[in-house]
């Protein structure tokens, strides 16, 4: 019986694909670049962070060569009484216990900036927009004179369906042109009227 060397097949990759980031047409300030003091504070988080790692990798390793030494333990209160030096054990365990006083210190000053960090946050936030206002008032006026040119032309086309039912004729001859989203072209309360009465209620030149 014949044998075929069956070339095995790809298993599909299950990883998500990899998204290229949005090309954006502003750069908005970063939190740190708004507000230094919060970057300062950011820093000195992960400098703690990257110190309080170190002390737990020491103290692991100290931990683990503490359980494999099998020799006297003399604590140092014990070899200061006999006249001897504390065991290298004993010297091991008192730095271990020095470390976790030392990670307890650091967690502590990592959440107190924390602390500080969400309550600059609202500041921050706050001068990101006080910088990109001007950008924002550029933009919104090039959109409103958009939408306002749009707000035209839908009143003319609707002109243009009043004037077919007027002579009695339906206008679906023309096909579904009819932009229901922008709602009834002469209600005060459709929505590019309301969105430029929201402009105005934001303080921007409307």
């Amino acid at each position: 019986m014949p044998i075929f060397n069956k070339t095995p097949r790809a298993k599909p990759d299950a990883r998500p694909a990899k998204v290229a980031p949005i090309k954006l047409s502003f750069t908005a300030l970063t939190a740190r670049e708004a507000l230094p003091s919060l970057g300062e504070d950011q820093d000195r988080r992960e400098a703690i962070v990257a110190e309080r790692a170190a002390h737990v990798a020491e103290r692991k390793a100290l931990q683990v060569e503490i359980a494999a030494d099998t020799s006297l333990d003399i604590a140092p209160e014990v070899a200061a009484l006999i006249g001897e030096a504390p065991s290298a054990k004993a010297q091991k365990r008192e730095r271990v216990a020095e470390l976790r006083r030392l990670e307890a210190v650091a967690g502590q000053a990592i959440e107190l900036i924390e602390k500080r960090i969400a309550a600059a946050r609202p500041a921050a936030e706050r001068a990101i927009c006080a910088a990109a206002r001007p950008e924002a008032e550029r933009r919104v006026a090039a959109l409103v004179e958009a939408l306002r040119a749009v707000d035209v032309a839908h009143i003319e086309l609707n002109d243009l369906f009043l004037a077919i039912e007027a002579e009695g004729a339906s206008t679906d001859g023309l096909g579904q042109i009819r932009p229901f989203f922008l709602s009834d072209p002469r209600d005060p309360q459709r929505r590019i009227a309301q969105y430029l009465k929201e402009l105005k209620g934001a303080g921007y030149d409307v």
